[in-house]
Order: C-alpha cells, then sequence, then structure tokens
C-alpha cells in the first residue's frame, strides 16, 4: 500500500556534488577524444542549467519545438520554475567536458532535470501558466494517468525527470545514454526502487530502450489529436508517439 505521507529528502551520507561516472568520448574533438563526467547539479551552477535547458531544450525538444514554445514567454517562465523547483531535490544530473585549457572550466555539455517524485504528487507543483506548456503537461498526464506507475511498481517514490538535453556540438559522443544509464547509479546510492520518464522523441526512446528501459503506457499523435485534441503540427512526419517508460534498479 502506498504511503501518502511519506517524505523523502537526500541522505547525508551520500555526498553532494557526487560525480556518479567517468568516461571517454566517442569521437575525436579537435584531434582528442574527450574525457567526460556525470556529476549532480551543484546549488552554484542550478540557474546556469535553467538556462541551458531554455535555449536548447525550449528550441529543440520534440513538442516545445513543434509549438513554437519558445514563441509563449509565458510557458517559457513556467519551465523555467519547473527546472528550479525540481533541482531543488539535489539529483539532477549535468554532464560535463573536461577543458583542455587548464586555465578553463569544465564545460557543461549535457544535463538531465531528474528529480524525485512522490506517489500523491503532480510532475511539478507549481501553476502552470501559457497555452502551450498547458498543453504539454496536460498531454504527459494522458500517459501518465493510464497507468499508475507507483502502484505497478509498488514504491512510494520514484527519480523522474523533465528534460534531457545535449548540445548538438557534443552529440554523437554517448551522452545521453551515459545519462539515462547514470540513473541507475543515483538509484542504488538513494534506495530508490526506479526511474520512469515520458520520451517525447524517437531518439530518446532509442535510447531509452538501450538503457534498459521497459513500456508502461504509449499513444500516437493520432490518436494525441483525435480523442484528445492535441495537435502537434508536422509532428506526425517525423514519428508515431510518446512512450512512458520505467527501469528498474533495486
Amino acid at each position: 500500500m502506498l504511503d501518502e505521507t511519506a517524505i523523502w529528502t537526500r541522505p547525508q551520507s551520500v555526498a553532494f556534488p557526487k560525480v556518479w561516472r567517468r568516461f571517454k568520448g566517442l569521437r575525436e574533438i579537435n584531434g582528442t577524444v574527450p574525457s567526460f563526467w556525470i556529476q549532480d547539479i551543484p546549488e552554484n551552477e542550478r540557474e546556469n542549467v535553467v538556462n541551458f535547458m531554455t535555449d536548447g531544450f525550449c528550441k529543440e525538444e520534440t513538442l516545445c519545438k513543434s509549438l513554437g514554445l519558445l514563441n509563449d514567454p509565458e510557458s517559457v517562465e513556467t519551465l523555467r520554475k519547473a527546472w528550479r523547483l525540481v533541482l531543488l531535490d539535489n539529483v539532477g544530473l549535468a554532464c560535463y567536458m573536461e577543458n583542455l585549457d587548464p586555465n578553463g572550466k569544465p564545460i557543461l555539455a549535457a544535463a538531465n532535470c531528474t528529480h524525485i517524485k512522490k506517489c500523491d504528487e503532480e510532475e511539478v507543483n507549481i501553476t502552470i501558466t501559457g497555452s502551450k506548456v498547458q498543453q504539454i503537461f496536460a498531454t504527459l498526464n494522458v500517459l501518465m494517468d493510464e497507468k499508475n506507475a507507483f502502484e505497478f511498481l509498488e514504491t512510494d517514490f520514484l527519480l523522474s525527470a523533465l528534460g534531457l538535453y545535449v548540445l548538438p556540438q557534443f552529440r554523437g559522443q554517448g551522452l545521453g545514454l551515459e545519462l539515462l544509464n547514470s540513473r541507475e547509479d543515483i538509484c542504488r546510492a538513494l534506495a530508490i526502487k526506479a526511474s520512469i520518464t515520458v520520451f517525447t522523441s524517437s531518439v530518446s526512446q532509442y535510447l531509452a530502450e538501450k538503457a534498459g528501459f521497459k513500456l508502461l503506457s504509449e499513444i500516437s499523435f493520432e490518436d494525441l489529436r483525435n480523442i484528445h485534441k492535441y495537435e502537434y503540427p508536422g509532428i506526425e512526419e517525423k514519428q508515431k508517439g510518446l512512450k512512458y517508460m520505467y527501469n528498474i534498479y533495486l
């Protein structure tokens, strides 16, 4: 039975910020195969990550791009508030590239705004304003309402995510897959049973399957349009639909 009174806090026994994995890239940059690492997003990097996601995710993510979300300032501000909120859980993940300049700072190459979701809570506990982002969250709820992940997985807390973004110049280095695989590292350390996410692009769905994620529910863009009246212009030319997926670690 789910416990709606349960409260989650990150155990003090797990260092923060913690580096979860280090790895080499898959191709050279300026004649050298780059070194990367994935770590917790520290407090002093949160706003940088919010800006990183605003500039990239809002522009390129499948649903945001289809709706032209960047042209809706209210929707953009809602997402920025949501990212600030979820990063307070101290489980967001950043992927940095080692700077070959010994005096240079590490380079933020990718981020995954992972957070802890409780069984009785919405994805984010904020007022969602802006017509475009309202449609996106309503779309996600269609999938999440179809199958209760907490009852299915018999747990009060899950690692969820509000967006993963890799800078274009670092695509092909395997960063997206490494970020998804890092969820196992953090879930095992924090005693979180599983991770859940709605994957919105064919690329992210492929990577999720490669990382071991399995299907909870799915819906086609045709059904979103015909049944739920959620239109995503031009999207059906590129992919079929959305997938709500999970991965069990404990």
